[in-house]
């Protein structure tokens, strides 16, 4: 619950301001900052607001809390504007939730109106000593809250002592009470609202997960069969002097006994017709052994992640509760999430490693910004615009020439140099990478590259899209 105008006024009546001088202003996040003071009574000392949350409050305090990554604004603004500044009075609007500074910095002449009302009401509002808005927290059109506007403060009214009386209290002081019981309202309420998103990324990540690996159960059930095609090989081998080139098909007894009716092509001569169905054996039978390993990481992964979640949320020490459900929100999602795996680029694997495919400088431009790790590999056309390819690194695994061929074919088939059916292509690792300054979205300069001549494998590129 945040202080109502009576709390206010016992907060205000504890503190001195008498030569006060603004030090330093932190900020922690969008609705809340401290105040760094200074005075020869008080010496150093912390004041903290908190504005438009449901403990909306000021008070002194003991200690500093986080600071935030980023300076807002506001926070801009008061650094360059009011840090250094003399508070000549401080005072609360009769009957009104609205502490006022009257500050002098050099020869001008500022106001801070705090504003501890519910929902949107609620601002920080800085104006000239015409009441004309130099700077706010929160800005209101609306309202008439914007720079440049002249702010009307809320006339003054009668003390509501019935209705808003204060909380009861105990110890030293009610600005050390408000600091510590609303910092704990403040924190559980925060840990709740974190829960709650922590939640919702991880049903959004083990959700990913499961299309992943329902996308690989469908490959393994396509080519659970795949002997089959070494089956029609040896039966065809064993009929060779049945098959002629311009056969589209041709009718034999299986080594069963059974009447058979294979498909050939035309094209073909019958060694390579033969052939033909090895290499689909071959493809065949690796693309099911490479659909089993990915099944049985993405189910390791599944089972990890949900274990790391569970293992957060129920903690039962709230700070560091606190703490680890602030650490998995900003954390890089791991591979394998809903963000990674939906929307941007190509997903492909080869001989049991992922590859991502950019088709535009937009996408390009995304999977290196969020989507490949340092250790990665990126290849692409030497002298052709085209598409990133990004290899991604296994722990203590080298990539195998055939995944990186196949990382080049792709490289040329979405690149300018398809038409030519060959390329020179270069490739290094992600963290190798620079941008190029003023280029264009996506454009980075290679080091320590590795030089790679290609020439395009149309089956290669239709197995690998198949």
């Amino acid at each position: 619950m945040s202080i109502n105008a009576n709390e206010m006024a016992l907060l205000l009546s504890e503190l001195s301001f008498e030569d006060t001088f603004i030090q330093s202003v932190t900020e922690h996040d969008f609705k809340s900052l401290t105040f760094s003071l200074f005075s020869k009574q008080e010496k150093a000392w912390l004041l903290y607001f908190e504005l438009g949350t449901s403990t909306s409050r000021f008070c002194k305090t003991d200690r500093m809390r986080k600071k935030a990554q980023k300076l807002q604004r506001l926070g801009q603004y008061l650094r360059a504007n009011i840090v250094g500044s003399r508070i000549i009075e401080a005072y609360q609007i009769r009957g009104e939730r609205v502490l006022v500074f009257k500050l002098k910095h050099h020869d001008k002449l500022f106001y801070i109106y705090f504003r501890f009302f519910s929902g949107p009401g609620a601002n920080m509002i800085i104006t000239d000593e015409n009441n004309m808005i130099l700077e706010l927290m929160m800005r209101r059109p609306q309202r008439g809250e914007e720079k440049g506007v002249i702010y009307t403060p809320p006339e003054e009214k009668d003390f509501d002592i019935e209705r808003f009386s204060v909380r009861s209290w105990e110890g030293t002081s009610f600005n050390s009470f408000i600091d510590k019981t609303l910092s704990l309202n403040s924190r559980d309420e925060k840990t709740q609202s974190l829960e709650d998103r922590v939640i919702q990324k991880r049903d959004k990540e083990i959700s990913g997960l499961n299309i992943q690996l329902t996308q690989v159960e469908k490959r393994i059930n396509e080519t659970r069969g795949y002997e089959s095609y070494k089956t029609t090989g040896d039966l065809l081998s064993s009929y060779s002097y049945l098959l002629k080139k311009g056969m589209d098909k041709v009718k034999l007894y299986d080594f069963e006994g059974n009447e058979a009716t294979i498909i050939l092509e035309r094209n073909l001569s019958p060694s390579d017709n033969i052939n033909n169905y090895y290499q689909k054996y071959k493809r065949a039978e690796r693309v099911y052994e490479n659909a089993l390993s990915e099944a049985d990481d993405l189910k390791n992964k599944i089972a990890e992640r949900i274990d790391y979640y569970e293992t957060i949320l129920n903690l039962e020490d709230p700070v560091e509760k606190l703490k680890a459900l602030e650490k998995a929100m900003t954390s890089s999602a791991p591979a394998g999430n809903t963000k990674e795996t939906v929307g941007v680029g190509l997903r492909l694997s080869s001989h049991g490693f992922d590859i991502l495919v950019g088709r535009n400088a937009k996408e390009n431009d995304e999977l290196l910004r969020h989507h490949v790790r340092g250790s990665d590999t990126w290849i692409h056309t030497r002298d052709f615009p085209g598409g990133y390819v990004f290899i991604r690194a296994k722990k203590d695994k080298s990539i195998p020439l055939e995944v990186l061929l196949d990382g080049a074919n792709l490289a040329i088939h979405y690149s300018k140099a398809k038409n030519q059916g060959k390329a020179d292509l270069y490739y290094t690792q992600v963290k190798y990478l620079r941008r190029a300054k003023d280029g264009k979205t996506g454009l980075v300069i290679p080091t320590q590259e590795k030089n790679l001549s290609v020439t395009m494998d149309e089956k290669r590129i239709k197995e690998l899209l198949r």
